[in-house]
């Protein structure tokens, strides 16, 4: 699918006067990215834009802007190997309706021309149309959503930032897969929690997200999709979200977990959700959602060509037996990243898949212990 004339269509591409005066500085993101986007975007490989529509946030919509973003994303440096343009705002449609469709087809486009979209703004549930749109592009998705509740609240008022969970989920069925990560246990019920278990839904605490972040990473690396609420992240470090609190993820976990996904030669498709602007752009809010943007870039930057991209005829292979099973668990170690995959053991035939895992996965399996990515898989057999 190429880019039809009628693209760009989408987009306010005009730029305020504002983010003109960082246009000029070499070696920043501002040079680059306030250059014309019609005439750039059939050579990129990241488009950026924003989503300013927040009808349907809850309990009400809330200002939004995308340039408040931007007035950072600016400022910060540029990537010597990465084509980067900007479209501008996505153009709000008559209905949110519109707006979703409009978005869905917006990412089905960006991805069939290899071009990752990363999206600032909005709110929540328009990763519904995100991940539609991927799925227009191929047969499965996994996905991860950060968040520090499950967005399965208030359906009564129809769906909504607080509500879209359950409908993402039934819309996504068999075609699909997700994790949500850096939930608290004081916002969620467990009825909500046996909900989501029985959707095949991979939950983590935002105590394990914190104290394990590491182990998150090869979790990471195997989605095609990231979903932030910028509300996972603690209100000190994060105040301007439509769910504060005083715990969450620290500005340096969520830069992490970023960049984690800028790595992953999986991932296609980035968004940050539920900023709420204030009266000027000089918010700390605005200027951390800017640097997790860049930290996910930074990460496509340093990607390997690691699975499944690359070939593994030149990883190494370790074969480790598992004490009490008839199973032997083939590991492949990258030679490029040093990062560590397993052979699924339930998939029969000539082609092998490949599930990412950590080195402490393949340390604790050796020593007799079995972590739970790979009980999984066992118990699939």
């Amino acid at each position: 699918m190429a880019f039809d004339k009628d693209f760009l269509l989408h987009f306010n591409t005009q730029r305020s006067e504002v983010l003109s005066k960082f246009s000029s500085e070499s070696g920043y993101l501002g040079e680059q990215l306030f250059a014309d986007p019609e005439k750039n975007l059939s050579q990129a490989n990241i488009a950026i834009f924003g989503i300013d529509d927040t009808r349907n946030a809850f309990p009400m919509p809330y200002s939004a802007s995308s340039d408040y973003v931007r007035y950072w994303l600016y400022q910060l440096s540029a990537f010597n190997n990465l084509k980067v343009v900007d479209l501008g705002t996505m153009v709000q449609g008559n209905t949110i309706i519109d707006s979703k469709m409009a978005l869905s087809h917006i990412v089905e486009t960006l991805i069939s021309n290899n071009v990752i979209p990363i999206i600032i703004g909005g709110t929540h549930d328009f990763t519904i149309p995100m991940i539609k749109g991927l799925l227009a592009t191929q047969k499965r998705v996994e996905y991860c959503l950060f968040d520090s509740r499950f967005d399965l609240q208030y359906a009564d008022k129809g769906t909504n930032s607080r509500s879209f969970l359950k409908q993402l989920l039934m819309e996504t069925r068999e075609k699909a897969h997700a994790n949500i990560m850096g939930y608290q246990s004081y916002y969620v019920t467990q009825s909500q929690i046996d909900e989501l278990s029985d959707a095949e839904v991979d939950l983590y605490r935002l105590g394990i997200v914190r104290s394990q972040l590491n182990q998150m990473e090869p979790i990471i690396r195997d989605c095609d999709a990231i979903s932030f609420d910028l509300s996972v992240i603690r209100q000190s470090d994060m105040p301007s979200t439509t769910n504060p609190g005083p715990n969450g993820l620290y500005t340096e976990e969520a830069c992490q977990l970023a960049f984690f996904a800028g790595m992953s030669d999986y991932t296609k498709a980035f968004a940050t959700f539920e900023l709420v602007s204030k009266h000027s752009p000089l918010d700390i809010s605005a200027h951390l959602n800017a640097q997790i943007i860049w930290h996910y870039m930074y990460g496509i930057s340093q990607r390997k060509g690691d699975y499944p991209v690359g070939s593994i005829d030149n990883y190494q292979k370790i074969i480790v037996k598992i004490e009490g099973s008839e199973v032997d668990m083939v590991f492949y170690k990258s030679p490029l990243s040093g990062r560590y995959w397993f052979e699924n053991p339930s998939v029969n035939g000539k082609h092998i898949e490949l599930i990412s895992c950590s080195k402490e996965d393949y340390v604790a399996l050796s020593n007799g212990d079995i972590p739970i990515r790979i009980q999984k898989c066992l118990c699939g057999l």
